[in-house]
């Protein structure tokens, strides 16, 4: 019926995991279904972790996490701790050290290393071991951390959200409070993008001739620029890319084309999936 989280291995992308409340008329109860071939097919796992939640139903919705190489699963069912499989969903470990709905990504070149985070404590829990354990690791950010009920957060949106930079392990990017922060050193420190003054969206996107750095999207407002944004060097400047007549209302997703320079991808509160590329220069 819907999609809460998915995800796929940054280095094995055919390797593509969801979880969202199942249709009741087919295999009731299983949220989570996965695919071997970029989706073509779909199947669900053999079984779902053991959460206690439902009604004997199983886990739903939350959030789902792949490891680079496409072999490690992690799923966090809403409101419950988080479970990793090695073996396609036959067996489901809870893992340790990680609070409960603690939202986990993974790196995207280490497929050992993933990440959870609870914005509003400090803490940046991280594993080297597959999502076994996580290690408490506290940081701070420049202002001050967020209060509760105060972050600026959406629904599915960029805000209070970690995203591993596409080919640097231990690069991540932060967005909360409507700002955007960057860390290189696995979340230790991170540093305000300055300019940065709405947050929406965020996401990643192959980089432009030339560059070492992969773009940068975002929804929100950057240098005074609102709307769809597109930044080729790291987070200095930044272009629009959509216009006034091209807006779609909320937009909480937003991520650039791993292999095709430009394109971007926006997803609307409600209006569907777009994409776009640049325009075409007229002789």
């Amino acid at each position: 019926n819907n999609t809460s989280g998915i995800a796929c291995g940054a280095s094995r992308p055919e390797v593509i995991v969801r979880v969202g409340v199942c249709s009741h008329h087919h295999l009731p109860g299983f949220n989570i279904s996965y695919s071997l071939d970029s989706g073509k097919t779909w199947q669900p796992p053999a079984t779902q972790p053991a959460t206690g939640q439902q009604g004997g139903r199983g886990p739903s919705t939350g959030d789902i996490a792949v490891s680079a190489d496409g072999a490690t699963w992690v799923w966090i069912p809403r409101g419950s701790a988080a479970f990793f499989t090695t073996d396609k969903g036959t067996t489901w470990t809870q893992s340790k050290g990680v609070p409960n709905n603690t939202r986990i990504i993974a790196d995207s070149v280490n497929p050992k290393k993933f990440y959870g985070m609870s914005l509003f404590e400090g803490k940046l829990f991280l594993s080297n071991d597959g999502a076994v354990t996580f290690v408490e690791q506290p940081f701070t950010l420049p202002g001050g951390l967020p209060m509760r009920g105060n972050a600026g957060q959406d629904a599915g949106g960029g805000q209070g959200h970690l995203y591993a930079t596409p080919g640097r392990e231990g690069d991540l990017w932060l967005g909360a409070s409507g700002k955007l922060y960057h860390s290189t050193d696995v979340g230790k420190t991170f540093t305000k993008v300055d300019g940065v003054t709405e947050l929406h969206g965020f996401g990643f996107g192959k980089g432009a001739p030339g560059a070492s750095n992969p773009a940068l999207y975002m929804a929100g407002i950057a240098n005074g620029l609102h709307g769809i944004l597109r930044s080729d060097d790291w987070a200095r400047t930044w272009t629009r890319i959509n216009d006034d007549q091209h807006q779609w209302g909320l937009v909480t997703q937003v991520t650039g084309d791993p292999k095709l320079y430009g394109r971007v991808y926006v997803g609307t509160f409600g209006r569907g999936i777009l994409y776009g590329d640049p325009a075409r220069r007229k002789y």
